[in-house]
């Protein structure tokens, strides 16, 4: 198998790439396998290497991602169709937030490990005619994930406090940050207004650096899990925040009536006018409708042995199927 390492020197603020770059040159030249590391220089150059990659050749191929959830999508969307090729994932990002829904993920930076890793199917969350790895959300959130990128380049506010300092930023501007539109799931429109707070579209559980969204979410079911939060005050926004970070949303009997969770093959989001959505930390500007797809087993996933996935909790899942049939 060749082994190509896509290094995003960006991710993470950069802290962890030389020491990586060492280690991978160190494992690989022991190990006496075909490697190589491919470092990104522009946003979606890791796409097209990866196609080109995949195209020159039928042998098996193995792509690791080392950066954050942007450079995971990135190089996943380049492996669609390519069944002789896989992903694997050195996490280098802020947020990190895909791996989280995986146990023992500090193996995902132990190479030997990762050489040796087991492959799986993944699904990937198709919005129009592009790809996700992890979640798409608009709203509030998507909000505070622009100011979030801007906290990152800061040299003077540590990483893990980037996302935490973007609410606080981002409170004052609260009842501006309304998702105004339409959303449909499997073809029926929902019922509970046409203003949001947030809305969330979910391959995995997590984002926002640890936020736990949809904990219902599996990211080889073949259903985007939907969580829709209704226009609200902000002091009951403020009160529901803490279970929404904790995935106690679902189940948590004080929460107010302010959300659906749904679970579908397809939905869609029919904007008033043109809006910010953030596509696994990334911000795009749409207009008109998405449409939101999973495509099932869409790439192979390569993970050390120790990195299986967390099991979902039987209590949300039942929560879940009551949001289910909730209209």
């Amino acid at each position: 198998m060749k082994h190509f390492f896509i290094m995003n020197p960006a991710a993470g603020k950069g802290t962890r790439f030389h020491a990586l770059i060492d280690d991978i040159h160190k494992v690989c030249d022991r190990r006496q396998v075909y490697y190589a590391v491919h470092i990104t220089e522009k946003q979606g150059e890791s796409t097209e290497f990866v196609k080109k990659m995949c195209q020159s050749s039928n042998e098996p191929m193995r792509f690791y991602a080392c950066g954050g959830d942007g450079t995971i999508k990135e190089v996943a969307s380049g492996l669609v169709g390519f069944d002789h090729a896989e992903l694997g994932i050195i996490p280098m990002g802020t947020g990190n937030d895909f791996v989280r829904n995986f146990e023992h993920n500090e193996q995902l930076f132990n190479i030997d490990a990762q050489l040796d890793g087991e492959t799986r199917k993944m699904d990937l969350l198709k919005y129009n005619d592009k790809y996700a790895v992890n979640l798409i959300n608009t709203g509030f959130d998507c909000e505070v994930a622009k100011q979030v990128s801007l906290n990152r380049r800061s040299i003077f506010l540590p990483s893990k406090l980037a996302y935490t300092a973007g609410i606080a930023q981002k409170i004052t501007q609260f009842d501006t940050a309304i998702v105004n539109g339409k959303v449909y799931f499997d073809g029926v429109l929902h019922t509970r207004g046409d203003k949001f707070q947030a809305c969330v579209f979910a391959n995995g559980q997590y984002y926002g650096a640890g936020y736990h969204a949809a904990p219902a979410a599996s990211f080889n079911d073949g259903i985007i899990d939907c969580c829709i939060i209704d226009k609200l005050p902000l002091m009951t926004f403020i009160k529901i925040l803490g279970h929404y970070k904790a995935g106690t949303h679902l189940t948590e009997k004080s929460m107010p009536d302010v959300l659906a969770y749904k679970k579908c093959k397809k939905a869609e989001l029919v904007f008033y006018r043109p809006t910010d959505i953030s596509v696994d930390g990334e911000i795009e500007r749409v207009k008109g409708k998405v449409t939101f797809t999973i495509v099932k087993d869409a790439v192979n996933l390569s993970m050390p042995k120790a990195c299986q996935p967390i099991p979902l909790d039987p209590a949300v899942l039942k929560a879940a199927k009551k949001f289910q049939n909730k209209k």
